[in-house]
């Protein structure tokens, strides 16, 4: 397969699993962590899922162009 192509797809599974993350920061961090406040945990967990798409958006931009 094209190199493009699996960048792409690449690219296109980092954006999706970054916008899980930030969906369900609050379900994720209840099941998952066991500190007290959730507010800090499902900010922390959103801000790491807009990096990640941050990420995969830059992956698939400069794959195409």
């Amino acid at each position: 397969m094209d190199v493009k192509i699996i960048l792409s797809i690449v690219g296109a599974l980092i954006s999706l699993a970054a916008v899980v993350l930030i969906y369900n920061a609050r379900k994720i961090v209840r099941e998952r962590f066991s500190f007290g406040d959730q507010n800090s945990g499902a900010l922390a967990v959103k801000t790491i899922g807009m990096v990640l798409f941050c990420v995969g958006m830059l992956i698939i931009f400069f794959n195409l162009t």
